[in-house]
């Protein structure tokens, strides 16, 4: 697919360096998440960036397999995280057995996903779970636009932002069949380096037992 998600990961490819040393801790909440799964669970982490989450949850001691489409990404994922499986993988085309993940984690990947598709993408994420098994997303959370912003980290690139209200997310996760957990939100910060000018808003939510 040539689209805005194409876009972004070229982007990354462009960053990635720079992105994993600015970026080097797991993401906030992520123990509310894990804290839903049976201990050795399977989790999908979803656009797994340099393989933070997924290095994590692999010491944590869950099986884990990171889906992403930045090639350099995906190489710093694996350097980072050897115990953990991953696959050169655009979200939309994740194409795993009904029912084989105890967890699905979404950080900061929906966001570079044009609206249209977020829908469909949230339904595969029910489908792949197990029954019971839980989700969390990570978004830049504000008025709902699709924008091409300057990168925090490389002004001279554009990269596209699918920005989303918590209403809006609430509602997809909703309509998507889970019944959310909990819900966080950590207002925008100017001082900190790489980062976009939106709160960051995550929820974890749970597909019914």
């Amino acid at each position: 697919m040539t689209d805005e998600s194409n876009q972004a990961a070229k982007t990354y490819d462009s960053i990635s360096a720079a992105y994993a040393e600015t970026f080097s801790e797991p993401s906030d909440h992520i123990d509310d998440f894990l804290g839903l799964i049976p201990k050795g669970g399977k989790v999908l982490d979803a656009g797994c960036g340099p393989g933070v989450d997924s290095a994590y949850m692999s010491a944590e001691g869950f099986r884990v397999i990171g889906v992403e489409l930045s090639p350099q990404m995906l190489e710093l994922a694996r350097e980072k995280s050897p115990d953990a499986e991953f696959q050169l993988t655009d979200i939309r085309e994740i194409g795993f057995d009904g029912e084989t993940f105890d967890g699905v984690l979404a950080s900061y990947s929906l966001i570079h996903l044009p609206k249209k598709d977020v829908p469909g993408i949230i339904g595969n994420f029910f489908r792949i779970l197990k029954s019971g098994g839980a989700v969390c997303i990570g978004i830049q959370e504000g008025k709902s636009a699709e924008v091409f912003l300057p990168e925090p980290l490389k002004p001279a690139e554009k990269m596209f932002l699918n920005v989303m209200s918590a209403e809006e997310l609430k509602e997809l996760v909703k309509n998507g069949g889970f019944k959310i957990m909990s819900e966080f939100t950590r207002p925008a910060d100017k001082t900190e380096v790489g980062e976009f000018d939106f709160n960051k808003f995550a929820l974890v939510a749970q597909k019914a037992a």
